[in-house]
């Protein structure tokens, strides 16, 4: 009766948690896709070597579609896959774009071009002004604008290493 008892009071415990989260904007994200390897180099070869990645905000039926296009990313990555995970919390959103845990842990000296990973951002109000900040490879500082049924943000980004 005590272990049963013990269970309940955790699931009890836990549920406003959940709820918690789920409310404060971790699950604000739907729609989650990437493309493979458009090319694969070595660490040592990219160093020198700028390339353009651009990042997109778009309305998209009452969402925002987030689109990046050249993500360097490690290679390790299509072997465990990526996660993206979006929290909204008053005017701020964060956007986080990284491998899955691996299941040995390594990382490779190898880097990868993604030719675009995109999601859609949900739970915005039209009209308000926010602040965004993007966490992949290569990292953009953060930015404001504001969501609107004609919204469409192009942040283009040269990066050299």
């Amino acid at each position: 009766m005590d272990t049963t008892m013990n269970k309940f009071i955790l699931i009890v415990l836990f549920l406003p948690v959940w709820a918690g989260c789920t409310k404060f904007g971790f699950s604000h994200n739907k729609d989650f896709t990437y493309t493979g390897c458009a090319t694969s180099t070595d660490t040592r070869a990219v160093e020198d070597d700028g390339f353009v990645s651009l990042l997109t905000l778009k309305y998209e039926d009452g969402d925002l579609r987030v689109t990046r296009k050249n993500a360097l990313l490690n290679c390790s990555f299509k072997e465990d896959g990526l996660v993206c995970e979006v929290s909204i919390e008053d005017d701020v959103i964060h956007y986080l774009v990284y491998k899955k845990e691996s299941k040995d842990g390594l990382e490779t000296l190898c880097l990868c071009i993604v030719e675009e990973i995109s999601s859609l951002v949900t739970g915005l109000e039209t009209g308000k002004e926010y602040t965004f900040y993007y966490s992949c490879s290569p990292i953009i500082k953060p930015f404001t604008f504001v969501f609107e049924k004609d919204l469409f943000l192009v942040k283009d980004t040269v990066v050299s290493y």
